[in-house]
């Protein structure tokens, strides 16, 4: 497995030295209309109040899900000409054979010559998924556990199954400082969890079958209802953002701060406040090959005063598009602070454009009770190909393999570029 991973990356970085140097030519609609035309891609205007749509069927398979069947819809427009940056809504939804609903949408708007960003991430779970403790817990018997888009085939050693419902609804509003890249805001979160059933819970009074799971000892030390909890917030945001385009960037930054403030206003919460940062950067590495680009993604949430539930704690894969952690399944990597870094080397494969490749690595870190957020590190690496669906709005098909240290591996079939 490590010589056929180590030969696949040699053959992406001899494709991505040997492609060509014209900038996007060809996407979907060319490929399949047999276009052989050669075009600058910068001079492919987005209309004004025009509505681009990308569709992408999902048919997935795991144990814990059974057969799962939906679509991920990729919606860009431009509400205002000039200045105005293209807004983006992803919205993807899925049912399973074990009666599971997934519907997420998360959605980026830009008005007014960019004066207003408008921010959201709404989602409604009715979800199976286990949990592995808190921080980077391991195991000597550690096992090729597969993933397919964080749903896994296989059952982890210290995996606790668990069922729940989930309601998130995010929204942020920010103003544009002046003509600066500057933005301060406001923005309210809600994280609803309901209906928890911890199935590997036996409290029974016979020792040899009592058996506490991570989540209860979590719950019941702090004081939380183990069947139902909930985090409402209010969010202060500071944003500065010089990227040339949101939904696939080719340079510029991204810095993101938020403290949210966490009153107890309900009997099943309690009052907490938690920072959080998000830090992209893209290199472009060459004037010719303009999407040959290093890319850093960096974010991390920190539990300041209070305690929050335990399945709202940061988690990877439990990101704004759930991108994080590529290389072990979804929630894997829990904590009360978490730290996450991600590089990834993005090249073009065909000289039209159409394909294009990724290697990336990442790195996990998570605290506990017992264990302090620098005291170990979970490193995940993986390469990926990438389909140009819309040239216009620069939405690809991302394809990846990520391998986690702990033996775990996975495929990730998504719509937009990771970050």
């Amino acid at each position: 497995m490590k010589h056929c991973k180590i030969n696949l990356v040699i053959v992406l970085l001899i494709l991505s030295w040997n492609a060509g140097a014209q900038p996007l030519t060809k996407d979907l609609r060319d490929a399949l209309g047999g276009s052989k035309k050669s075009r600058d891609t910068s001079k492919v205007e987005v209309v004004t109040g025009k509505n681009y749509v990308t569709l992408l069927p999902v048919i997935a398979y795991g144990p814990a899900n059974g057969f799962a069947l939906g679509a991920s819809v990729s919606l860009s427009r431009l509400f205002d000409g000039g200045l105005t940056n293209l807004s983006s809504a992803l919205m993807n939804a899925q049912f399973t054979t074990k009666k599971q609903i997934m519907v997420n949408i998360r959605t980026k708007v830009f008005l007014d010559q960019n004066k207003w960003n408008l921010q959201g991430d709404w989602r409604f779970l009715i979800f199976t998924q286990p949990t592995y403790g808190l921080g980077l817990r391991s195991s000597e018997n550690t096992q090729n556990d597969f993933t397919v888009n964080d749903v896994g085939t296989s059952k982890h050693p210290l995996a606790e199954d668990m069922n729940f419902n989930y309601l998130r609804f995010y929204e942020d509003v920010s103003r544009k400082l002046g003509q600066t890249p500057f933005y301060l805001g406001l923005g309210i979160a809600i994280d609803y969890h309901f209906a928890i059933d911890d199935l590997e819970l036996n409290l029974s009074a016979d020792s040899s079958n009592r058996y506490e799971t991570q989540h209860y000892q979590y719950s019941t030390g702090r004081n939380f209802n183990t069947e139902n909890y909930v985090t409402n917030g209010i969010k202060f945001i500071a944003i500065a953002d010089t990227r040339d385009h949101i939904i696939n960037t080719y340079k510029g930054y991204l810095l993101s701060l938020s403290a949210r403030i966490n009153p107890a206003l309900f009997k099943n919460s309690q009052a907490s406040t938690f920072l959080t940062y998000d830090a992209r950067y893209f290199l472009r590495l060459s004037r010719e090959k303009f999407r040959k680009i290093l890319a850093f993604w960096s974010t991390g949430n920190f539990t300041t005063s209070g305690n929050i539930p335990y399945l709202a704690l940061p988690a990877i894969g439990w990101d704004a598009y759930n991108r994080s952690g590529r290389g072990y399944v979804q929630g894997r990597i829990r904590g009360i602070n978490l730290l996450y870094n991600e590089m990834e080397y993005r090249f073009p494969v065909s000289r039209s454009g159409f394909f294009s490749g990724v290697a990336f690595i990442n790195a996990t870190q998570a605290s506990s009770d017992s264990q302090k957020l620098f005291d170990g590190v979970a490193l995940g690496t993986g390469i990926g190909l990438r389909m140009l669906m819309d040239k216009r709005t620069r939405v690809n098909v991302t394809l990846d393999v990520g391998y986690g240290m702990d033996g775990s591996w996975g495929i990730y079939l998504y719509l937009q570029e990771t970050f």
